[in-house]
């Protein structure tokens, strides 16, 4: 059905990531420090595998250069593979399934199967590269995979690069050689016996465990020194050894969230409450990573307030009165006519009240009343944390144009002899309603809807839905799985 005009289509997708937009600070700080490996890319295999499917399809599809292009790339080759790796390592029951893409929907194939012949599912994964699109990235930016030649002049489709790609995919190609799904299937759109499939789950397996040569060219390039235009990995390379630190001096190998936020926020922080010691050189990375969860508690704190604000707009309001209303029937711990100053120094908190706090009021909680109270300590807990820290990267301070927690620590200096309300309305006005509402623009502008709420007239709010905050990712989670992959624990 014809819906007129672009303009006079208001159905848009709704959207709820990030809609303070204020979330994309930590992910900038991680991706200076640990670039590539993200928190969707937790696995060492997918790289090497790519490379694979890069120099099979380019080698082998029977294909003139004119014609490579992803759609004869992506189903029919790449995809395919994957697929077929996902099934045998399934068939394995030793096989290391953690993180394993594609899994359900394959699983789900192999238990309805009766005759033992397996045919490739088309659609066992909606997305192109299968659930390798973000390692796909990772591939340009290492250099196994060029989309440019020597002359700056852009490919149809990427090549792999003489000096390092071409060498991975031979490697891996060497292990699975003599494989039968390599030497009959691979190049057929035949079904495929079951013991085919089984011998190929025990050659190829996500931890890597026959690919010595693989895991030893992918070292090289996350983590020795590189010129790679593309690629500077010298915080990498940094955070692979606080990782190191990690596992070698405190015995940790495993981390939740939860575990790293404490260790890289508490441990070794000067103000933390442990100060545990480490090595000279990773000073830089350590206060880089408190940063990153600094900022993290100061989003989640932004956010909390906003999650209870929201709760209590069940009624349209005025902005004024919406805001009076949050503060008037939040519970506090606090008089709000108290001077800043008289009440800043007393928010200094442990790992376990700080993350008490939050797991109060975050996520789908209803019990919310604390949220404004618990808010405002964390960030005032924050304030005297990086207050007047010359250890610590100041560009990182400054980041989130105005909202940041070089701007908290300004604005608490400002407001010092004032009433703690001040602050908290300046906070509620501009950091939280003048946030949503650029945010959420900005989403329509790109055709989704990100509005939490309706401005009726420019004057009256009305919700449209909820806000339910949790925590941002760490990279070095993931960090720590590749190195495992690549066999760095022990070394």
């Amino acid at each position: 059905m014809e819906k007129g005009p672009k303009l006079n289509n208001t159905i848009k997708n709704f959207t709820s990531r990030d809609n303070l937009g204020i979330e994309g600070v930590s992910t900038s700080i991680q991706r200076e420090l640990c670039p590539i490996v993200n928190t969707v890319t937790p696995r060492a295999f997918y790289w090497i595998f790519m490379v694979w499917n890069y120099y099979d399809y380019l080698t082998n599809s029977g294909l003139k250069s004119d014609n490579w292009n992803l759609n004869t790339f992506d189903k029919p080759f790449l995809k395919k593979n994957d697929y077929y790796f996902v099934l045998s390592n399934i068939m394995t029951p030793e096989s290391d399934r953690k993180n394993l893409v594609g899994k359900e929907k394959t699983e789900e194939n192999y238990n309805n199967n009766k005759d033992g012949l397996f045919e490739y599912d088309r659609e066992y994964f909606a997305t192109r590269y299968g659930g390798m699109q973000y390692y796909n990235a990772g591939c340009l930016t290492m250099g196994f995979i060029s989309a440019t030649n020597n002359k700056g002049e852009k490919y149809k489709f990427p090549r792999l690069t003489e000096e390092i790609g071409k060498p991975m995919a031979i490697a891996f190609e060497n292990v699975i050689k003599d494989t039968e799904y390599y030497k009959k299937y691979r190049l057929k759109n035949s079904k495929i016996p079951k013991d085919v499939l089984e011998e190929f789950g025990k050659v190829v397996s996500l931890d890597l465990k026959n690919f010595s040569e693989c895991k030893k060219l992918l070292k090289e390039v996350l983590f020795t020194p590189t010129k790679n235009i593309n690629f500077n990995n010298e915080k990498l390379i940094q955070s692979a050894k606080y990782i190191k630190l990690l596992h070698n001096k405190y015995n940790y190998k495993y981390f939740s969230l939860k575990e790293m936020r404490e260790i890289l926020f508490d441990y070794f922080s000067p103000r933390g409450e442990y100060k545990y010691q480490y090595d000279s050189e990773l000073k830089d990375i350590i206060t880089d990573w408190e940063v990153v969860i600094g900022r993290q508690y100061f989003t989640m704190s932004i956010e909390l307030i906003w999650k209870y604000m929201l709760s209590i707009l069940d009624i349209p309001m005025r902005l004024n009165d919406w805001i009076q209303k949050s503060i008037n029937t939040s519970q506090l711990t606090f008089d709000v006519n108290t001077k800043l100053s008289e009440y800043v120094d007393k928010c200094n908190y442990d790992f376990d009240k700080r993350e008490e706090m939050i797991e109060q009021g975050y996520r789908k909680s209803k019990n919310i009343n604390l949220n404004i109270d618990s808010a405002i300590k964390i960030l005032l807990s924050l304030y005297n944390r990086f207050k007047n820290r010359n250890d610590v990267n100041e560009d990182y301070l400054e980041m989130g144009d105005n909202i940041s927690i070089k701007d908290l620590i300004n604005f608490v200096d400002e407001y010092k002899e004032k009433p703690i309300y001040e602050l908290l309305i300046y906070i509620m006005k501009n950091w939280i309603v003048e946030q949503h509402k650029t945010t959420a623009f900005n989403k329509m502008i790109e055709g989704r809807d990100g509005y939490y709420f309706e401005c009726i007239n420019g004057e009256t709010y009305s919700k449209k839905t909820d806000a339910e905050p949790d925590f941002q990712g760490i990279r070095l989670i993931q960090l720590n799985q590749v190195m495992k992959d690549l066999d760095m624990w022990s070394e």
